[in-house]
């Protein structure tokens, strides 16, 4: 088992980063590419993990040729794409291959499913065997979270929640088959009563803080005895990328979720009394 690097430094040093009056507050990619030169490759891998679904539209969207602007939050290039589009050399990642070459074929397995839903199956597939625990049960989660709400819009407008969902598991099962409230699986997925409670404000606006701070209560309970591991820094830039959504969305929210972000740093640099060597020392 690999040995968990720690980064004091780095992580100590993101307020002055975030707070530095000589520049305007960063974007999510301009904090990723400050903190990534210090992170050793493989953590580096991770970080890079977080930006894979842009690249994933881009890919879409050179495939099918839409007409789109190329977003640059992405990994790879749009060079780099379309020569692997022509031809694969273990550059991409093999979600990415697979889906290439099933698009170049035209022989989509389910004709009801779209490529985009089969895009994601595969980005989910490959993301949920991450070897690292935290990246692997945030995307399960996620992914869970994006099936629920999936299955609350299907039965909203009376759509067939099978071509819509992503990965074949119990839980999918579940969200197609059953008729009660929770699907039966409340027991199985402990925030799915948060995301009932919150799907159920009459206000979009309100209904999307309220998800959004599912997920930020997630990822604080999950990186709370990652103290300066690679997992707290994947964990600040999720919630970065919540500040700079609301920023666009609301700024006002934006704001207060910034100083909630930088709370939350101030937070991270305190070890509890139970790593305090004197604490342990007294007992």
């Amino acid at each position: 088992m690999e040995l968990k690097r720690n980064y004091h430094y780095l992580v100590a040093g993101l307020p002055d980063l975030l707070l530095d009056e000589t520049r305007s507050k960063l974007s999510l990619v301009q904090l990723a590419n400050e903190l990534k030169p210090g992170l050793h490759p493989n953590d580096l891998k991770l970080v890079d993990l977080l930006f894979l679904q842009h690249d994933n539209d881009n890919l879409l969207n050179l495939l099918q040729k839409n007409d789109f602007e190329f977003d640059t939050r992405g990994i790879y290039a749009q060079d780099v794409l379309e020569e692997q589009i022509k031809e694969q050399d273990g550059t991409l990642p093999q979600y990415m291959n697979s889906f290439i070459e099933e698009f170049k074929t035209g022989q989509i397995e389910n004709p009801e499913l779209t490529w985009e839903i089969v895009l994601e199956r595969y980005f989910y597939a490959y993301l949920t065997t991450s070897g690292n625990d935290f990246v692997r049960d945030w995307f399960t989660y996620r992914m869970n979270k994006k099936n629920v709400i999936t299955a609350l819009i299907c039965r909203q407008h009376d759509l067939v929640m099978e071509h819509q969902l992503i990965g074949e598991s119990d839980f999918t099962e579940a969200l197609m088959r059953s008729n009660a409230r929770d699907f039966g699986l409340s027991n199985e997925f402990e925030e799915l009563e948060k995301i009932l409670s919150a799907w159920e404000s009459q206000s979009l606006l309100a209904r999307e803080k309220a998800l959004d701070n599912i997920d930020w209560q997630w990822i604080e309970e999950h990186t709370f005895f990652h103290y300066f591991t690679i997992e707290k820094v994947i964990g600040f830039l999720l919630m970065y990328a919540m500040v700079e959504r609301w920023m666009k969305l609301d700024k006002a929210e934006g704001e207060k979720l910034f100083n909630k972000f930088l709370e939350a740093l101030g937070k991270s640099f305190v070890l509890p009394d139970e790593f305090n060597i004197q604490t342990i020392k007294r007992k």
